[in-house]
């Protein structure tokens, strides 16, 4: 089956006659360097009907199909263009049992992330994300004008599911950095209220900032570029430390969303003020923006950080500059051991941290279980086809820089970033005396998913970044 969420993958139609569904080629070692997805459609009045694939034309990823509530020949489906590429935008494809297809709102520069029916099968409820934030749009006149209003701008909302005879009331998942998720109902006045409380009692418990705000700043080619910045818990009476967050991906953003994994309420609460950049590279906004990072790792959103360093220090000046730590998971660790390799930045943090980064560019391009990922990030080549693609910027080739303390985290279960990148990093910094520690999670894969081991990964990163700004 296809990552992601299954439910979403399958659909019946209205009547009950026919299935749709999305469907991954597993069958041979393609798989790891393939994105396509294909939906099929089973005939279910007639036994024994055999699938029939209606988007084998596009050998990118289609998905998530979903029939009309009204119409049992309509069903929608997100589809992308570009073969190998996982962060290429997703669209929607209406198709009507006729092998004929229509993209709708085609001129929109959006990713689509999930679709939901109107009762009356005449306009779709969309999920997508727009600067570091998951906002619902409502695409009505679905068949003629295609109209376009925006519902809920702020935070991140998801799941939206439609009342069973007003569709214009739904409720939803909402979140943000600073509230954990609730279920809200989103009411035909355009109003929104909060159905549950459930976390309140144990917020009331512990620390947390009250507010996040965005800032902007021009990057790289002098590009408009967004951060987040959240104050310590306590205030900014205050100097404080700074906690400079790397995101991963690097197709992602720091969307204002709570998180179990990386949670700016957890630096903010021990208090260091909290800056995180969403760099070139970064989605949400625009699929230009997404797209700028290919083939440029080690320059665009490098060039971003240092920028938006330099502005957030200006900007907020109860950070203190000489207690700052810079810290990064998966592309977020990549850049970590790229600017450790860099001294002009590298010499701004007193330690850094990196959770299962990419060390060895060109190792990774042979052992990641997503081959299709780094052959299509660093344009489109091979290790061997064009080495000097993934050696232009490899983080190993300036380890005769490296000076600063290092906290290095990984997972054994990592297969997309093998532990073995960690590891080689940590016999750099031993070999070079700087001193470092290595925590290794036996269990654990990407990520840390284990509740124990989350609270084990937050004590000895706090303990860690802790000793270096105090």
């Amino acid at each position: 089956k296809p990552f992601g969420d299954a439910k979403s993958q399958w659909s019946f139609s209205a009547n009950g006659n026919s299935f749709a569904y999305t469907r991954q080629y597993d069958e041979t070692s393609a798989v790891a360097w393939s994105t396509n997805l294909d939906i099929y459609t089973v005939d279910l009045s007639m036994s024994r009907q055999a699938s029939v694939c209606i988007t084998c034309d596009n050998l990118a990823a289609d998905t998530d199909p979903s029939y009309s509530p009204t119409d049992d020949h309509v069903l929608v489906y997100r589809s992308q263009s570009k073969q190998g590429y996982e962060s290429d935008q997703f669209k929607i494809k209406l198709y009507n049992g006729s092998n004929s297809k229509i993209t709708l709102v085609d001129d929109w520069d959006q990713s689509i992330q999930a679709v939901t029916w109107s009762l009356d099968g005449q306009s779709l409820f969309l999920e997508l994300g727009e600067e570091a934030r998951n906002v619902i749009y409502h695409l009505f006149d679905l068949f003629t004008n295609e109209s376009l209003t925006r519902l809920v701008s702020t935070g991140t909302s998801h799941e939206i599911n439609i009342h069973p005879i007003n569709s214009q009331m739904f409720v939803f998942t909402h979140q943000s950095f600073i509230e954990p998720i609730n279920i809200y109902l989103y009411s035909s006045d355009g109003s929104m209220r909060c159905l549950t409380d459930h976390n309140k009692a144990l917020l009331a418990k512990v620390k947390i900032s009250p507010t996040a705000e965005t800032f902007s700043f021009s990057g790289a080619r002098g590009d408009k570029v967004w951060g987040w910045h959240m104050p310590p818990s306590s205030g900014t009476g205050k100097r404080a430390p700074l906690a400079f967050l790397i995101h991963g991906g690097p197709q992602s953003s720091w969307y204002d969303a709570w998180s179990y994994r990386w949670n700016l309420q957890t630096y903010s609460s021990q208090g260091y003020a909290v800056i995180a950049i969403n760099f070139h590279g970064s989605d949400s906004y625009g699929q230009n923006f997404t797209d700028s990072i290919i083939g440029e790792y080690g320059s665009l959103p490098f060039e971003d950080l240092q920028l938006g360093l330099i502005y957030a220090l200006n900007k907020f000046p109860y950070i203190d500059p000489n207690r700052a730590v810079a810290l990064g998971a998966s592309y977020g660790g990549y850049m970590v051991y790229w600017i450790a390799g860099h001294p002009e930045m590298s010499r701004r943090f007193k330690t850094l941290i990196a959770h299962n980064g990419v060390f060895d560019t060109r190792a990774k391009g042979y052992s990641t279980e997503e081959l299709w990922f780094t052959e299509h990030d660093v344009g489109g080549y091979t290790p061997w086809s064009n080495p000097d693609a993934y050696e232009r910027y490899n983080p190993l080739k300036y380890v005769v820089n490296w000076t600063q303390p290092m906290l290095i985290i990984l997972g054994a279960r990592d297969y997309r970033v093998p532990d073995t990148q960690g590891i080689s990093a940590f016999n750099a910094l031993q070999r070079r005396g700087i001193e470092s520690r290595l925590l290794y999670f036996p269990t654990e894969n990407h990520w840390i998913l284990n509740p124990l081991n989350s609270l084990a990964w937050y004590e000895q990163v706090q303990g860690w970044m802790h000793k270096w700004t105090n």
